[in-house]
């Protein structure tokens, strides 16, 4: 008896502590970090130990798992981590660090034609994965890193839709190549420009302005990881195409153990951030009494900047799955962007899809991958110009109209002024049709295998492929256009870019501390580009629009085509030996072939060499605990610019010499560019030092880079000896130096319970300067615009001064007569000043002495905030509209002026005086804008794996002294195909934008 009953009680005892144990389950909170540099991890596999029980991160690295006991272990489990287990014990909030396969918590970064562990880096690498993007309302890749890495400009060329970027790695290495850097997504270099056209249609033409964004049909949430190849010897191995810097994009795949389904969706609604200051009716009628002049004026007041635009809605959906096994892991993604331009009549729509596949066999000693990315864009385009005469487009007629005119008559018509030049900006945005569609398809697939044990081989196929077109129609219905019998414009262009290359890889041990990789590899690149183009004239109807030119009668405005291809062959290789894993070597190099230059110089190479120190893995820092990281590197290297358009070394021939055989006309052929078997591509060397640290356990890290690049055999046009069949030939002379230095830093702020808070912050200095010009003493550029302005340039290219150079005429005041004086008046002393000694004066330039980002995560219980200040600071503008309308003599033109037209007045400027480019115009551009704040709350569901929704505001504020619309603008205003900068003329406007949205993750 008495053993039973001791059995009972034993029983009891356990069923006890069973129930207790079972009375002690609980809700485990947590959040899941980078321990290198404390970046949250997304969709990271959490597992309680033996069970089927687990739950995945969120975005921002958090995850909840319910039900869970103290004697519980979890374990975390993550692609390129090391597998983590944790006892749950009496802790409720975790604060989880993986550390990755890589040694010493260092991350695998994406190189050129391959990746390397971040410790093991010998050059300037930039990256930025999920967790460091911009948020807000993004809908371009380039939003993305806008202001977080240091040496990066982006500069939006104005507020369009999907307007391209001006994209500059450590400056302006170029005068009149491409200073775009080098875009390589999923190991595929794409083509840089969009082929969506920009179509002139001649004398009247009321719309050129929009340049498309190359990158706007990549859908931003397919992208992984965005890593900038800053140095030469980082871009070294891309040769003839890495003098800009390189950007690699990598996009997503699915994980091995994940599988996720995730939707988000947002709305946002837009409006015009700032105006311009002009005057409205009563101040109007006020100041053509004041002084005497008689405009065409009626009974209105209309604000015309508020008649052109609107409040615009956008919508954006994106639905992505992604699943894996151990062989085969894949990513399907659809997304879909529908947003209003803030001007009436524009818009764009985007469909994009994404397949991403991954599977091995073997033993996983063969590797297969496909890349599949279709995107199809549809855009009604605003009718703006970025240059013109007295006509010009939408926005200068904004400008224009003075402010007692109506937008409509009475009847419900558009009013229209007397003269057809001054047209009515409603009546352009709501009747001009002009419309633009692209096809971009970009596509790869790889197939690698590993040889021998240390030894791989890999083969990839890469295609982008693009379709634009465009159609422009101006109806009878326009009084300027009722003159021609209305004009329909179409033009297509098309282009293709096949890429071929295989590589073998060897990686291994010379000795237990010492490993080596020897990479080598061919690669073959092709581009073909076509474009047609045909108007016509005269037609009895605007209902076919552009869409049948048969149906007009004049054909006088000759069509015109053409097609051109260029192509690259490449040899290359690259070693890295790392002894004791604390000496680093790597060297690469580029022997490449290209098909633009002449035949004396097609072939160049490419070397870079650079070297690390990891001096915290010497025994004299061993004793510094505080000290998590110090890694010392230099670098040098050779890279190249070849982006100067097709065949230019060779003799080109053309129509345009017509003859007359008895009275018929002929159309003749003559050259139109003279031959240079010696054209070779510029050359930039690099040299770049730099030092990586981290401090207690890298909760503070950074990097500090001084770097000195020059781009020799600059490629400019030069006066050919007359008599001869053209006026110039392009050759190679001259010199461009950048130097600079950049300041990265990273801090864990709070890492503590519920809060969660993370600072980055970079700092850049670039100095830019035109050191020669190959016996050219200077190059003038900078179109200006507007009426009376013809044959006005405003920027000069002079060695000791940096591109972008401002230069003209110094104001100084007004004369008796209420006249302008300038320093180029022949009665004044100034006149024989100036660095070419007629009176005009260096002005400024429009390149920043610094630019710099802060940005922000704070994590508190479900709530994330987000926020990012952009810097820009000291550089100038030439304020090209204000130049055009702060004339007081508009007013007897009957057209509009700014407000401070009056102010010159009252300050003795004679009403009737001709106002000049002068450094009148000349304004400091520098701001600091608060591009973007996002709050967020999570909620967790047992249905879902995380639901949160968000609202963000961009372009919240702007602290500048500058009076145009917007500091962040450029016109492309080149002479000559010698580009300009920072010239500001009548451009879209930007928005400020606010957001709601919401992000799903389903179980």
């Amino acid at each position: 008896m008495r053993a039973n009953r001791s059995l009972c009680f034993l029983l009891l005892a356990v069923l006890l502590m069973a129930g207790l144990a079972l009375a002690q389950t609980k809700t485990i909170r947590g959040v899941v970090i980078s321990q290198e540099d404390r970046s949250p991890l997304v969709g990271v596999n959490i597992l309680v130990k033996g069970t089927q029980k687990g739950t995945t991160t969120d975005e921002d690295g958090v995850f909840i798992l319910e039900d869970v006991s103290p004697q519980d272990v979890l374990v975390f489990m993550y692609v390129g981590y090391q597998t983590l287990e944790m006892p749950v014990g009496s802790k409720e909030r975790l604060e989880v660090r993986m550390v990755p396969e890589a040694v010493s918590g260092e991350e695998v970064v994406v190189v050129g034609y391959g990746t390397q562990k971040r410790k093991d880096l010998t050059n300037a690498v930039a990256s930025l994965d999920e967790s460091d993007f911009n948020r807000g309302s993004v809908t371009d890749p380039q939003q993305l890193l806008q202001a977080r890495v240091p040496g990066v400009t982006i500069t939006s060329s104005n507020g369009d839709l999907g307007a391209a970027p001006l994209i500059r790695i450590r400056g302006g290495t170029s005068v009149s190549a491409s200073n775009d850097p080098m875009i390589v997504i999923d190991g595929v270099p794409i083509d840089n420009s969009s082929a969506l056209p920009v179509i002139d249609t001649g004398t009247d033409n009321p719309g050129d302005g929009l340049r498309d964004n190359p990158l706007a049909t990549l859908n931003p949430n397919d992208i992984e990881s965005i890593d900038i190849l800053k140095d030469a010897s980082a871009a070294a191995i891309y040769g003839a195409r890495g003098a800009n810097g390189v950007i690699l994009i990598t996009t997503k795949s699915g994980r091995a153990g994940v599988t996720a389904l995730n939707y988000e969706v947002r709305t946002g609604i837009s409006s015009q951030a700032r105006k311009y200051d002009l005057l409205n009716a009563s101040e109007y009628k006020a100041f053509a009494q004041k002084v005497g002049a008689t405009p065409v004026m009626l009974n209105a007041n209309t604000d015309w900047q508020d008649a052109v635009s609107q409040t615009a809605f956008s919508h954006y959906h994106h639905l992505s799955f992604s699943t894996g096994g151990k062989n085969t892991q894949y990513m399907i993604s659809a997304s879909y962007l529908d947003e209003e331009g803030i001007i009436i009549g524009s818009d764009r729509k985007r469909i994009s899809g994404r397949f991403n596949i991954n599977h091995s066999a073997w033993d996983n000693r063969l590797r297969l991958g496909l890349r599949v990315n279709p995107s199809f864009t549809w855009r009604n385009i605003a009718p703006y110009r970025q240059t013109g005469g007295f006509r010009g487009g939408l926005f200068t007629n904004v400008l224009k109209y003075n402010p007692t005119l109506p937008v409509r008559n009475d009847d419900g018509s558009f009013y229209h002024f007397p003269n057809p030049d001054i047209r009515n900006p409603v009546a352009m945005a709501e009747l001009i049709d002009d419309k633009g569609k692209l096809l971009r398809v970009l596509a790869n697939g790889f197939a690698e295998v590993d040889l021998l044990p240390n030894l791989t081989g890999k083969v990839s196929l890469g295609l982008d492929r693009s379709e634009g077109k465009r159609g422009v129609y101006q109806p009878n219905k326009l009084p300027y256009a009722a003159a021609f019998g209305g004009r329909a414009d179409v033009q297509s262009n098309s282009r293709d870019n096949v890429l071929f290359e295989s590589t073998l890889n060897y990686r291994g041990k010379l000795a237990p501390d010492q490993s080596i990789e020897v990479w080598a590899g061919y690669s073959f690149q092709e581009f073909h580009n076509s474009n047609f183009r045909a108007a016509a004239e005269d037609f009895v109807t605007d209902a076919f629009s552009f869409n049948n030119l048969s149906a007009g009668s004049n054909f006088t405005i000759r069509p015109s085509s053409f097609a051109s291809e260029n192509r690259l062959i490449s040899l290359l290789g690259r070693v890295f030996y790392n002894l004791k894993d604390k000496y680093l070597i790597n060297a690469a190099i580029r022997r490449e072939g290209s098909s633009r230059f002449g035949k004396d110089n097609k072939w160049g190479t490419f070397p870079s060499v650079s070297v690390g120190w990891r001096l915290s893995g010497e025994s004299f820092f061993q004793n510094m605990k505080s000290l998590s990281n110090l890694k010392l590197r230099l670098s040098w290297g050779i890279t190249g610019n070849q982006d100067i358009g097709d065949f230019r070394s060779l003799l080109i021939l053309g129509p345009g010499a017509n003859a007359v055989l008895g009275d018929e006309i002929l159309t003749g052929i003559s050259p139109t560019q003279l031959a240079n078997p010696d054209l070779k591509w510029e050359e930039t060397k690099q040299w770049n030092l730099g030092l990586d640290f981290g401090l207690w356990d890298n909760r503070v890290s950074g990097s500090i880079d001084v770097y000195k690049k020059n781009t020799t055999d600059l490629l400019l046009e030069f006066s050919v000896p007359q008599p001869a069949v053209v006026e110039t030939r392009l050759d190679n002379a001259g010199e461009v130096e950048n130097k600079g230095i950049e300041i990265a830093l990273n801090t864990i702020n709070v890492a503590k319970g519920d809060l969660f808070w993370r600072s980055s912050i970079n700092f850049a200095s670039n100095k830019n300067e035109v050191k020669s010009l190959g016996g050219r003493d200077f190059i003038i550029t900078g179109r200006v615009s507007g009426a009376g302005l013809s044959g006005v340039n405003a920027q000069i290219y002079l060695p000791g001064h940096p591109v972008g150079t401002f230069f003209g005429p110094k104001f100084l005041g007004f004369d008796a007569d209420g006249n302008e004086i300038l320093s180029t008046d022949p009665n004044r002393p100034e006149s024989t000043q100036g660095p070419l000694k007629d009176g005009r004066f260096i002005l400024g330039d429009a390149q920043p002495d610094w630019t710099f980002g802060i940005s922000n995560i704070i994590v508190w219980k479900k709530f994330d905030l987000r926020f990012y200040v952009q810097g820009v600071i000291g550089f100038e503008l030439l304020n090209n509209t204000r130049l055009e309308y702060q004339r007081p003599s508009n007013v007897f033109n009957s057209i509009n002026m700014f407000a401070d037209a009056v102010k010159d007045v009252e300050n003795g400027m004679n009403p009737n005086a001709t106002v000049n480019y002068s450094d009148r115009f000349i304004e400091d551009g520098s701001f600091v804008r608060l591009q973007n704040v996002t709050l967020g709350y999570t909620f967790k569901t047992s249905l879902l794996r995380n639901l949160r929704i968000y609202l963000s505001a961009d372009n919240l504020l702007l602290i500048t002294g500058y009076k145009g619309l917007d500091p962040e603008v450029n016109t492309f205003a080149d002479v000559g195909g010698v580009p300009s900068l920072g010239i500001d003329y009548t451009n879209y406007p930007r928005a400020r934008t606010f957001t709601l949205g919401m992000n799903v993750g389903i179980k």
